[in-house]
Parts: C-alpha cells; structure tokens; sequence
C-alpha cells in the first residue's frame, strides 16, 4: 500500500472496520469511504462480505494469515463457527487436511471474496441448537470448532461442506451415541 507515515493505512491493522478509517480521517467521512473504495478498487484490500463494513489489507497476492481471515470473518459474523472437515482436521480426527477453511454462519451471505475460506449459510436457530446440545468443541483463532460429533452430523444434513473419506477419520476417537444425538439435533431444524 505504498504508505507514508501520514497514511491512515500506516495506522490501521490487518483487518479494520469503515468506522477504524474514519476514526483515523476525522471529520471527513466521504474521504474515508472514498480511500475504502480506490483501495479495495486496486486489490490492496477485500471486503470480507459486502455489505458489512470489514476489511482484510492482503500483500502482493499472497493469502493472509489464518488468523487474520479468522478474525476478519468473526467481526463480520458472529455466528462463525469452523465445521466440515476443517474442524475434524484441527481436532485430530481426520488425517486428511482441508484446502480451504469451511465456516457456518446463520447471517445471511451471498458470497465472500476471501481467499482460502469458504461460508456457508446455516438456518436461523441452528448456532442455538449446536451451542444447547454440546456441539461445539474448542477453537481456532477464537473461532468456535463443531465437535467432531456435531462436524459428521451437520456434513450429513446441509451436504454443503467437504469431508474427508471415511477412510481418512479415526473412528475410534467419534461416539456414535454422540453422532445419533447430533444428527437428532440437526433434524429439528
């Protein structure tokens, strides 16, 4: 971003808020939201999911760092939560590591322009039925994990989310108990 020192670029974080930028332009806010655009326009910065007001800066090209992407989805969703089979990797369970970072949010989202990461929209109610049936299970970037229960089940309801073949999961560590509670719990929405 090629930034001075009197830049606001050079005072904002890795992700920021339109309201970050207009704090660091006081009394201007058409230059902040002008500044968003030329930048956004140039590929110096993505919108996590328009409408909502965060950015993500992103250098030459490459693909942020998995905490920032994760920070920037959770001020843009509160409802994030990490599931398929990146949530199986990272608990240990499957031996097969995902491509890209498969989230669920319950807010409405048409698409989103980050790289590596892939949403995907959930029922209203469906973070309340997760969160009552114990169906979440650790973090990653403070970004709740399903459980690995609860991964299994949602995968088998929406379908929208990739897996690992059976073959890749370690079925010794999975309860089926757990995974018939999960899948009762998905089917009640």
């Amino acid at each position: 971003m090629n930034a001075s020192s009197h830049d606001p670029d050079t005072r904002l974080p890795v992700v920021f808020t339109l309201a970050d930028l207009k704090q660091q332009l006081p009394g201007d806010e058409q230059a902040a939201m002008a500044l968003a655009l030329r930048w956004l326009e140039s590929g110096q910065v993505r919108q996590v999911a328009p409408p909502r007001p965060v950015f993500i800066r992103l250098g030459s090209g490459e693909t942020p760092a998995e905490a920032d992407l994760c920070l920037a989805l959770r001020r843009a969703f509160p409802s994030l939560v990490v599931v398929g089979g990146s949530a199986l990797w990272r608990q240990g369970i499957s031996h097969e590591r995902d491509a890209v970072l498969d989230c669920a949010v319950s807010e409405p989202v048409e698409r989103c322009p980050l790289p590596g990461v892939r949403l995907h929209q959930r029922p209203a109610g469906w973070l309340d039925v997760v969160s009552r049936t114990g169906g979440l299970h650790g973090h990653l970037h403070e970004v709740p994990l399903l459980s690995a229960e609860m991964a299994v089940a949602d995968a088998a309801r929406f379908t929208d989310v990739w897996v690992p073949d059976r073959d890749h999961l370690d079925w010794r560590t999975l309860s089926a108990e757990r995974i018939t509670a999960a899948q009762d719990a998905m089917n009640s929405l």
